[in-house]
């Protein structure tokens, strides 16, 4: 399948189908907005879960691992989510309103200190697998890092949206969004993302979940109605409880 027929990205709105409505008016950002409502529910989820199942003696290595996986899938939507806005989204908002320029510097410098504490979760998950160091440090510690990384998301989460997400929804042509979509969709395989797609959609609107869904292939969207949403749902229901 070629990458450029699907622009499905995580963190991007994907290309409608011929005769698809998009909801509301201006731009339809709805890939962009589940993503930041995503993100908003998984940080302190992957909290609770790690401080619920140490609470009752059940973080093992098995839960550990599969906490990582489902942890994993979410920081690849991430990592797409900012990659785009850096590389596609930014570019496309200053050519309309210059003056943002100073946001987008500090949006992208943002990227790269989140970048770190997500290292720091990932470094923290794979200690507590390995039993590395002592426990009760470790956990407290990784514990630390993701709250951190919540209270820093909000405010970079709070920014995009009180600045940039307007301009992008109402003032960025219909023509430039859809060609900013195009530039996306190119050199992406969308197996590269697809399978994180349930994670992304599990809590979606009714509309918004099927407005992603029809914009699948009909092969892709076949693999993940028998696939990926079916594995997700297992991953999810073996989690320590949060």
């Amino acid at each position: 399948m070629s990458a450029t027929t699907d622009t499905t990205q995580p963190g991007s709105t994907p290309a409608p189908r011929a005769g698809a409505t998009a909801p509301g008016p201006g731009n339809n950002l709805t890939g962009f907005t589940i993503t930041h409502d995503l993100i908003r529910r998984v940080v302190p989820e992957l909290g609770r879960r790690l401080a619920g199942a140490a609470a009752a003696g059940t973080l093992g290595t098995a839960a550990v691992g599969r906490l990582t996986d489902w942890w994993q899938m979410f920081t690849t939507i991430l990592d797409g989510h900012h990659t785009s806005e850096d590389s596609h989204v930014w570019p496309v908002v200053l050519e309309t309103e210059p003056g943002l320029a100073g946001v987008a510097r500090t949006l992208e410098e943002q990227h790269a200190s989140l970048d770190d504490h997500l290292a720091g979760i990932d470094e923290g998950l794979r200690a507590l697998a390995a039993g590395t160091g002592d426990r009760e440090v470790v956990l407290t510690g990784l514990l630390a890092r993701v709250a951190e990384l919540d209270a820093l998301m909000h405010d970079h989460l709070g920014l995009e949206e009180r600045t940039m997400v307007p301009v992008l929804r109402e003032k960025v042509t219909a023509e430039a969004y859809r060609a900013m979509l195009a530039s996306l969709a190119l050199g992406h395989d969308p197996m590269d993302f697809v399978p994180t797609m349930p994670l992304l959609l599990e809590r979606a609107a009714p509309e918004a979940r099927e407005f992603m869904i029809e914009a699948m292939p009909p092969a892709l969207r076949a693999r993940y109605d028998a696939e990926f949403e079916p594995a997700y749902r297992a991953l999810v229901a073996s989690l320590p409880s949060g």
